[in-house]
């Protein structure tokens, strides 16, 4: 066992005896097989969303990052509404953001 569940891991982190690759696996015990690190939170990469006419979506390149360290690419793909619904509310988020750049001494 390499770490417990608890300060500074969220599963048991677990290495076969006499070393090997190290595997995660649910802190709750169910199983010691290993499983994928959960995900903490995604951040956009620096590339173009673009719109599929065909399929009527609208896809956002998306950094998948896991409470292991790990991280992988993926994409957020996001209906029509979807789309106006986030367009308007970033553009609140931006005047939130002026409004207190302004607000400073």
């Amino acid at each position: 066992m390499v770490a417990l569940p608890g300060e500074g891991a969220a599963t048991y982190h677990l290495k076969p005896p006499g070393g090997g690759c190290e595997w995660a696996a649910p802190a709750d015990g169910s199983t010691l097989r290993p499983v994928p690190a959960m995900v903490t939170h995604l951040t956009p990469i620096k590339r173009d969303a673009v719109y599929d006419h065909r399929a009527r979506q609208g896809a956002l390149p998306v950094r998948v990052h896991r409470e292991d360290g790990s991280t992988s690419e993926s994409v957020l793909i996001l209906t029509p509404d979807e789309v106006e619904l986030y367009h308007h509310q970033f553009a609140r988020i931006i005047d939130q953001r002026e409004k207190a750049r302004g607000s400073r001494p």
